[in-house]
């Protein structure tokens, strides 16, 4: 049912007033009452981001972070009609107006990404097939899970405390999430190699032998033997956690 031009008018003013607390005339509204609907709101605005990035919570502190949930609840119109969605747009937010406390904490963005991945793997839809009934790891196809994401980050946020990473942690850093069967969202930090192999794998499924003959002939990274022995102990704990499936 379509909701008279009057009732959206007022539906508008109440919403606009629970994000900037300036209140417009509403016919009927008690303005003794009206505070709480705007602190109910935020107080479920502000429970969802702390829920989503628990780090950069603390890292902030009470201060910082009330001022930068107040405004982000103020100036930023959330778009998605998925209320669990809303963290990214605070993330979003962030990185598009390109928040002073970016500069002041250089590793932010990239804190915000990793906690962001965490509920967005969480939420993701399935999308995982049944594997097969046999598997060789050392002849078989790796196929890596579909639920999963990549990254490359310059500070070891997944690493270290929040309150310890400085500037000269900067370097490069790649991580693999993904989600397994029971739906618990999984880290897992990689060298470069590592990280090149899985990129591999996300185009396409490969043996551990065509793959380090890729690493060697595109990349110029021969494998020693132990380097051999290794690929092979992580991913026989890659197909235990699921990273990797049949």
């Amino acid at each position: 049912m379509l909701l008279h031009d009057t009732t959206r008018r007022y539906q508008s003013a109440l919403a606009g007033y629970c994000r900037s607390g300036q209140l417009e005339p509403i016919p009927g509204i008690h303005n003794e009452h009206i505070s709480h609907y705007r602190r109910l709101v935020y107080n479920v605005v502000d429970d969802m981001l702390q829920n989503a990035y628990p780090l950069t919570h603390a890292l902030l502190g009470a201060i910082e972070w009330k001022n930068l949930v107040n405004e982000f609840f103020t100036h930023h119109p959330c778009q998605s009609p998925q209320v669990w969605y809303m963290p990214k747009e605070f993330y979003q937010y962030l990185v598009t107006v390109k928040h002073p406390l970016l500069e002041k904490y250089p590793f932010l963005e990239e804190l915000l990404c990793f906690e962001w991945a965490e509920v967005e793997l969480f939420m993701m839809e399935d999308r995982r097939e049944k594997p097969a009934a046999t598997y060789s790891l050392e002849t078989g196809k790796l196929v890596i899970n579909p639920e999963h994401q990549l990254f490359s980050f310059q500070y070891p946020v997944h690493l270290k405390p929040a309150h310890d990473i400085t500037i000269a942690d900067k370097g490069n850093y790649f991580l693999a999430a993904h989600r397994n069967t029971a739906g618990t969202v999984i880290f897992t930090d990689l060298s470069p190699a590592l990280a090149i192999i899985l990129s591999l794998l996300e185009e396409a499924p490969a043996t551990i032998d065509e793959l380090l003959e890729t690493l060697e002939k595109d990349y110029g990274i021969v494998s020693s033997a132990s380097d051999r022995q290794a690929m092979h102990l992580f991913f026989k704990s890659a197909l235990a956690q699921e990273l990797i499936i049949f």
